[in-house]
């Protein structure tokens, strides 16, 4: 892969280097937050064959790349010079999306962190198991606090993360992180005595390994810092700003926050360790049938904190590590499963690569967005073999006891000094990926055409008889040669071969048998995949997604079949025209690289029976 030209890409897809505000990465995917979302390319990113999804969820737009991500990352921070998020814009989130946005920002670059230094800590119980190294020796003692390092300074990563997100200074919320870990404090949680600041009694909280108490801290210290570099004179700001802004978020992290975010948490792993104790059977199986959809829209991250709040309190997670192992290990299963049956030389290799690197990493976002939820079907079947395994998982209370990614390489990370739940680790896996393979099996999935890449084999439009394709025009009205309209976008050819229509009814008719592919809530545009797979965009008017639905009505539903002739968009047409609105309608072939030629009709004006585009 050339990274610089991928990397180039994708600023290009994501509106350009000027509408990133922040970005970072996970193990398989970009995370942008941008200026404004309307400025991506989708349809760029839909064609492009190295970005296995895309993913709107919780303020971010999202590219899954897959394994190769952190490359990417770095040819973009490198090409931009971007180093972080730029001051507020006023674009408004929910207050749901801002704080999942924030969870998720803040965790997703520390996860290579705990996912390292748990996978260190299962290489020292392995090496244990074996023999190989006692707790006794010196080299272990190094080693386990060298992988201890990772959870027990968690606070100081996540803060310095969120101060990104929350746009002040980095260091600075480091810094106030670290003086809740200091050893001065450790030593008066040990001791519980009565501890007073100015009179003020302070909670005695232990805070390494925790990290809703460092998010809600830099939240309050961003606050804080804004006033505080407002108020101070310029000659003295250098100094007496930062030394005010540690003085005034300390005391306040110390004698509020903290203690109050740390009895949260503390709820927030009770209830979990209730929930598993007494309904594990039943929630452990709806759960996990639910995590394949948490993942694909990239909201599993946000589950992080629990398992590491269970693992540092109560020294296991019983809830969702177990729900990942059943989760990886279907989606594995399913995606071995496709690449045994399907037919499609690509697809085969794709599903097998993908597999494995979910059986033994389980890093499953490849078998994911690369194959299952592609096909669709193989997506039911994980939840079929998940459930089934989670029955299992709920019943025995597995339990994990490091934070790592479940999969065949990590399993000793179900084995603790105290209990060995390896075993019942392995029945479960193995459930899960027995059902969901046979599950795949049974159930099936639409295999893809194989299709070439030489241009003189093109396919031509009708696969099953060689014949070109025509389209009846899908509106009544004046055409417009494509490369006229007053939209670069389209006039440019970038998004397919086409032709406009100026409309002289609000009617737009299905040109062709097919399945709605994507509908809006503006209700001005509609994607159609039709039976010989032309896949088809057409779009009512200029700029008129910014009424947001009004004077729109969709008449179909996203995966409806339509027969020619059928109604797909009704709009009123005279409305737009006095709202001063471009009503110019533009029919798009997306995929026309994938044929031989597009025509389009020489005819000046078109009805419903006119053919207005044959594809070869």
């Amino acid at each position: 892969m050339n990274y610089k030209e991928f990397s180039n890409d994708i600023i290009n897809i994501v509106g350009g280097k000027d509408n990133i505000k922040s970005l970072v990465h996970c193990s398989t995917r970009l995370r942008f937050t941008l200026h404004d979302e309307s400025k991506v390319n989708d349809q760029a990113a839909a064609k492009n064959k190295k970005i296995l999804s895309v993913v709107k969820k919780g303020g971010q737009y999202q590219l899954v790349i897959g394994n190769d991500v952190d490359k990417v990352y770095n040819e973009i921070v490198n090409h931009t010079k971007f180093e972080g998020a730029s001051k507020e814009d006023g674009t408004k989130q929910s207050i749901v999306n801002k704080v999942l946005s924030t969870i998720t920002g803040s965790i997703a670059p520390v996860i290579p962190i705990l996912a390292g230094a748990g996978m260190g800590k299962v290489l020292l119980i392995v090496l244990n198991m074996l023999g190989i190294l006692d707790k006794t020796h010196q080299t272990y003692y190094i080693l386990n606090f060298i992988f201890d390092t990772g959870f027990y300074f968690l606070p100081v990563f996540i803060g310095f993360s969120a101060a990104k997100m929350f746009n002040c200074n980095q260091y600075l919320a480091a810094f106030v992180c670290l003086t809740m870990l200091h050893p001065s404090w450790d030593a008066l949680v040990k001791q519980g005595n009565p501890v007073h600041f100015f009179g003020v009694p302070v909670e005695l909280v232990k805070y390494s390994s925790q990290l809703i108490p460092a998010l809600l801290t830099v939240w309050a210290m961003s606050y804080i810092e804004r006033i505080v570099y407002r108020i101070v004179p310029d000659m003295v700001k250098v100094f007496l700003a930062p030394l005010l802004v540690v003085l005034i978020t300390t005391p306040i992290a110390l004698i509020a926050v903290g203690p109050v975010a740390s009895y949260l948490a503390q709820l927030v792993a009770d209830g979990v360790l209730f929930l598993q104790e007494n309904l594990g059977f039943i929630a452990i199986p709806i759960l996990v049938m639910c995590y394949p959809w948490l993942v694909s829209i990239g909201l599993h991250k946000a589950l992080s904190p629990v398992t590491v709040m269970l693992v540092q309190q109560k020294g296991y997670d019983p809830i969702i590590r177990v729900i990942a192992l059943c989760s990886n290990m279907s989606q594995a299963a399913a995606s071995l499963a496709v690449s045994i049956k399907s037919k499609n030389k690509e697809l085969k290799q794709l599903a097998f690569s993908a597999s494995i690197t979910a059986f033994f990493g389980g890093i499953t976002e490849p078998a994911m967005y690369g194959v299952n939820l592609k096909l669709k079907k193989p997506m039911y079947a994980c939840m079929i073999g998940g459930g089934v395994a989670g029955v299992f998982a709920g019943i025995v209370q597995l339990k994990a006891f490091v934070y790592a990614t479940p999969g065949l390489l990590s399993l000793p990370m179900w084995v603790s000094d105290v209990d060995n739940q390896i075993v019942n680790a392995i029945i479960t896996l193995v459930v899960a990926s027995i059902t969901t393979f046979i599950a795949t099996f049974i159930i099936g999935f639409d295999d893809p055409i194989e299709e070439s890449l030489s241009k003189e084999n093109a396919p031509t439009a009708d696969k099953n008889t060689g014949a070109s394709v025509a389209l009846i025009a899908p509106l009544i009205g004046q055409t417009v040669p494509l490369n006229k309209v007053n939209d670069d976008t389209f006039a440019s050819g970038i998004m397919g071969t086409g032709i406009a229509i100026v409309p002289e009814q609000g009617v737009v008719i299905a040109p062709g048998d097919a399945v709605v592919a994507a509908t809006f809530k503006s209700g001005h545009s509609i994607g159609l995949k039709l039976d010989n797979d032309i896949e088809m965009l057409i779009h009512v008017g200029i700029d008129t997604v910014t009424l947001e639905g009004k004077y729109f009505e969709t008449k179909v539903a996203k995966g409806q079949r339509v027969k020619q002739g059928e109604t797909l968009i009704e709009f009123d047409l005279e409305a737009l025209k006095r709202e001063g609105f471009d009503v110019t309608t533009m029919i798009i072939i997306t995929n026309s690289s994938d044929y031989l030629d597009v025509i389009t009709t020489e005819e000046e004006s078109v009805n419903k029976n006119s053919v207005l585009m044959t594809v070869f």
